[in-house]
């Protein structure tokens, strides 16, 4: 009895201890759950769609079969295009299950992404104040190309993660304690190993632009250079390694194509220089009608000497200006800049709360008015959603109906408690993380049912059978097809370059074979190689169709090509 008491008595103080946490850190807690929500649900649900992500798990894949971790390889020829960092990681995930799969693949950049929210939350709290960095960290996570490519197999987010702990460290450096600046050398080497020499330029380059404005250039030289100069030298050791196995030249040509060539005259992706001042307006939805503002809001804190919220203007402006400069335009290249644009939107968007005076005045207004069109759409779609989704039946009328309800009550409960503002705001970021949400889910529905790699296997495990019975080839299929067999069928697919090979290779006695073929190259050497002990299926969406030829059994001798059509396929 007195044992029971006991453990009764520590489980209790156990409970009020945890429950004293949560509402100390109820803020951290929640974005916390959000951010794992945004970049992890139904992470591994959608196939390789998109090229580049298919590019970076083909070459990982590669490089797990081969064991070359250092000189890396696509489609048996070497790959120089981008450092191995992110490759790394996905092998380190991938490991586990000895196969790159959609969410080995993706598992980077999601940690990537909720780590630079912590970051940012951490950053913004320390130097300003917790319900700003909540803000800045919920307006970071829900960022229309933030979010989008923190679910995707893409080096950038790896990037901003890098170029972020970096600048915290430096902070904290040149504010507190010099040991930081250790921080800085260590993150900038991991970001050159992500991107190249693209990590120094940024990081370097925001510092001394900030220093200069500070008029303290000397503090430059306290940045721990011993620290800084072993890690050049271990880099500069990996290169001369580098060269040895793959030679000078070629890697010279590489640096020269990828760093200086995008930066004048490149090959691809070129734009003109107000690409940005276009795109951004997506890019950043929802938030992206705040920028002026914050940009305004941002010019006067700084000549006031704010001191935090100068040295983020100089990282704002410093990366956009750099990035309109440079030929080479991508939306994800902007990734590094969003970090510091959320931190000023967020200061401005929580003075405006508070009801602090801001200069011009017509600022506030202006924000305010904002956030209440914003939870005025937002009321909108919650209301009209149901009937949209029950293709405007009674049943979803009437659902709207009752939203409609539900909605004005919440907001009158909070209105008792809240500056209405504040309870339009709250409102606004639910509903962000909600959309985001659904619309994660609605492209997972997609992917399993509409993608063409999707497709593929299902064609094969239904109508042929358990793949690990069948020795599959590939007949001519491009690069880009290649990839997505690969990758689905979570297998290296030898490919066939003639068709005397093909016929030996389908009648060979020893194992049964499949051979994936595209649709029109088919159709010109199906005299050549089909015979009696042969039959096809067809795959097929609007954008890629193939065929499958195999040998004829017991099993197969009834069955008649399959046909499948799709309206619409991202691949």
């Amino acid at each position: 009895m007195h044992k029971s008491k006991l453990t009764y008595g520590i489980l209790s103080m156990e409970t009020n201890r945890l429950h004293a946490f949560l509402k100390q850190h109820y803020l951290f807690c929640s974005l916390v759950g959000i951010s794992i929500f945004l970049f992890f649900f139904e992470l591994g649900g959608r196939s390789f769609e998109i090229k580049d992500a298919r590019r970076f798990a083909e070459i990982t894949q590669e490089m797990m079969q081969g064991g070359s971790w250092l000189i890396l390889h696509k489609h048996g020829e070497t790959y120089m295009n981008k450092p191995p960092m992110l490759m790394w990681l996905i092998a380190l995930f991938s490991s586990i299950g000895d196969q790159v799969t959609p969410l080995t693949a993706r598992l980077p950049s999601a940690i990537a992404g909720l780590s630079s929210i912590l970051v940012i939350y951490y950053f913004t709290q320390r130097f300003l104040n917790q319900r700003t960095a909540f803000i800045a960290a919920i307006i970071l996570a829900t960022s229309q190309r933030y979010f989008w490519y923190g679910r995707s197999a893409f080096p950038d987010m790896l990037f901003t993660l890098f170029v972020a702990l970096a600048l915290l460290f430096f902070c904290l450096g040149y504010k507190q304690n010099k040991e930081f600046y250790i921080g800085t050398h260590l993150s900038m080497f991991f970001a050159i190993m992500t991107k190249g020499p693209l990590g120094i330029i940024f990081i370097l380059g925001i510092i001394v632009v900030y220093l200069a404005f500070k008029r303290d250039l000397k503090a430059f030289k306290e940045l721990k250079w011993r620290w800084g100069s072993m890690l050049i030298m271990l880099i500069i050791g990996l290169c001369i390694l580098y060269c040895i196995k793959v030679g000078f030249e070629p890697f010279m040509a590489t640096i020269k194509r990828e760093f200086l060539t995008r930066m004048n005259k490149p090959v691809n992706n070129s734009e003109p220089f107000y690409y940005y001042f276009v795109s951004i307006w997506t890019d950043f939805l929802p938030w992206s009608l705040f920028i002026p503002f914050a940009s305004i809001y941002a010019h006067k804190k700084w000549r006031v000497g704010e001191e935090y919220l100068r040295f983020i203007f100089c990282w704002a402006v410093f990366v956009f200006a750099f990035l309109c400069v440079a030929k080479a335009k991508h939306p994800r290249y902007m990734l590094p800049l969003y970090p510091a644009l959320s931190i000023l939107v967020a200061a401005l968007i929580d003075d405006t709360l508070k009801g602090s005076v801001i200069h011009p005045s017509w600022v506030r207004s202006s924000v305010r008015w904002i956030i209440l069109s914003m939870a005025g759409l937002t009321a909108i779609l919650i209301i009209v959603a149901p009937a949209y989704f029950f293709k405007y039946s009674w049943a979803g009328i009437v659902l709207s109906l009752v939203m409609l309800l539900v909605v004005i009550k919440v907001f009158l409960l909070l209105r008792r408690k809240n500056e209405p503002v504040r309870v339009y705001f709250t409102v606004c970021m639910l509903t962000a993380v909600i959309g985001w949400g659904i619309y994660v889910h609605s492209l997972t529905v997609h992917s399993r049912n509409e993608t063409f790699g999707t497709k593929l296997t299902y064609a094969i495990k239904k109508d042929l059978g358990d793949l690990n019975t069948y020795n599959i080839c590939g007949y001519k299929l491009g690069g880009s097809l290649w990839n997505i067999v690969n990758l689905n069928l979570k297998m290296h697919v030898p490919m066939i370059k003639s068709i005397e090979e093909l016929k030996t290779f389908m009648n060979a006695p020893d194992h049964q074979p499949i051979c994936i073929i595209e649709k029109k190259v088919f159709e010109e050497i199906k005299d050549h190689v089909l015979d009696d002990t042969l039959n096809t299926l067809d795959v097929s969406t609007k954008k890629r169709q193939v065929t499958l030829i195999f040998k004829r059994n017991p099993q197969t001798d009834s069955m008649h090509p399959a046909f499948f059509e799709i309206p619409h396929v991202i691949d």
